[in-house]
């Protein structure tokens, strides 16, 4: 029997491929393969709403904890308080590349590639800073030395670190001093691990999940995943989503790893980089191939193909919106009823969000600026040049998360915000 195997994009990691197996199942989505869910994922998605309230109350409430704000990967902060105007509150030269910032109460956390342009390689460092004023909580920890890539994500008291090469650390944020420290095998994976109700998730890249335990990075359970490459790792109450691309996704048991659901596409292999979410009750696939550039809604608990986006970035969420960009126009959608609010259009026809936050929608523009749009009228209120615009004829894309060495993205925390700039300088705004 043949297969077909989609085009594999260049990355800046080293990836070696892996072939899996693939068990047989019941008929899903388009044909796809996909079991029915198991008995006890319909209890509980009836607890999710229950639920939903407690555990609102033991999370931050105004922080960006990691990558795309949260565990869903929804980019929506909802108890944020920062709004525009936005003063410049200070500003620091870090590296050559900042990630997406971790802020949560009165301070502010990144990983960044402080390696010189004639070094031989990335060398990996964390960060801590004082929110209000820049200054340095400790001096800057050394995560790896010519170790590509390392992500940063906080939870539980704790940061967490993942290099490229499957190295987890846990750090303490008040001293930077290191926890712990466990390789996960030979990894390549280009998203940090994920925090959720007292277990870190997260995967090795080529094909394996794993559940660590926060106090002392314990193996907890390992799992085998449909398919591989570098997916970010969503977690809520139904339990821990895997998804590659808009080819394959898996939902696996919080406590055993248990695969509750999957859904693939046969006799197609894809090597998974695009970043997935969970909002408005369903999961969000993209795929980026240049006859299919979309963005796909699987319902959460049928798995069934909900809608379809044309999509060039990850959708972020808000309160009853979801925001599709493709081509550089941001369109604001209802969840309910799928219609278009407003639009935004970048100048240079590439724009992604970034964050939804306090009633604004962050938009990182193709033409170097950060672009804060209200979140009910779509008009721009407030924007910030980050980067050179670039030249004329240069191709921008929509969503490069693998830029630098370092997934981007800003944040926000105590009215504030915070944003990775040019050459390595991180930039704090306050209203």
């Amino acid at each position: 029997m043949g297969s077909t195997v989609r085009r594999a994009r260049a990355r800046s990691s080293c990836v070696v491929a892996t072939a899996l197996a693939v068990l047989a199942v019941g008929a899903g989505p388009g044909g796809a393969a996909a079991p029915a869910p198991a008995p006890a994922a319909a209890a509980a998605a009836a607890k999710v709403k229950a639920k939903a309230k407690v555990k609102a109350s033991t999370e931050p409430a105004n922080a960006t904890l990691g990558y795309r704000a949260n565990a869903r990967q929804d980019s929506f902060v909802r108890g944020a308080t920062a709004a525009p105007p936005f003063t410049k509150a200070w500003s620091v030269d870090l590296g050559s590349a900042v990630s997406a910032p971790v802020a949560v109460g009165g301070k502010v956390f990144v990983v960044v590639n402080a390696a010189e342009e004639e070094s031989d390689g990335p060398r990996m460092e964390l960060v801590g800073l004082d929110a209000a004023t820049g200054k340095r909580l400790w001096p800057q920890r050394l995560i790896a030395d010519n170790d590509p890539k390392a992500t940063l994500a906080h939870g539980g008291g704790l940061l967490y670190t993942q290099t490229g090469r499957g190295v987890v650390t846990a750090w303490d944020p008040a001293t930077g001093k290191q926890r712990w420290t466990r390789s996960i095998g030979s990894g390549s994976c280009e998203y940090p691990p994920t925090w959720y109700d007292g277990t870190l998730y997260t995967q090795d890249g080529r094909g394996t999940a794993l559940a660590l335990r926060p106090s002392d990075g314990a193996e907890l359970w390992r799992a085998p995943l449909v398919d591989w490459g570098w997916s970010p790792v969503v977690v809520d109450d139904l339990g821990v989503w895997f998804g590659f691309d808009n080819s394959s996704y898996q939902l696996l048991d919080r406590h055993t790893g248990r695969e509750l659901r999957r859904y693939d596409v046969p006799d197609r292999t894809e090597l998974g980089g695009n970043p997935i979410a969970r909002g408005a009750g369903a999961l969000w696939l993209r795929s980026d191939d240049l006859d299919d550039e979309r963005t796909v809604a699987y319902d959460q608990s049928t798995g069934a193909v909900l809608r379809s986006f044309p999509a060039d970035a990850t959708p972020a969420f808000g309160p009853g919106r979801v925001y599709v960009a493709y081509r550089g126009v941001v369109k604001a959608i209802s969840t309910t009823t799928y219609k278009t609010a407003w639009s935004y259009s970048s100048p240079r026809q590439a724009a992604t969000v970034r964050l939804v936050a306090g009633g604004y929608v962050y938009v990182r523009d193709g033409n170097g600026k950060l672009v804060v749009l209200d979140e009910r009228t779509g008009a721009v209120v407030w924007s910030y040049r980050l980067w050179t615009e670039p030249h004329p004829t240069e191709y921008v894309p929509a969503e490069n998360d693998w830029r630098g060495w370092v997934n981007p993205g800003i944040a926000t925390a105590g009215g504030r915000v915070f944003a990775p700039a040019e050459n390595g300088v991180l930039i704090a705004f306050e209203d």
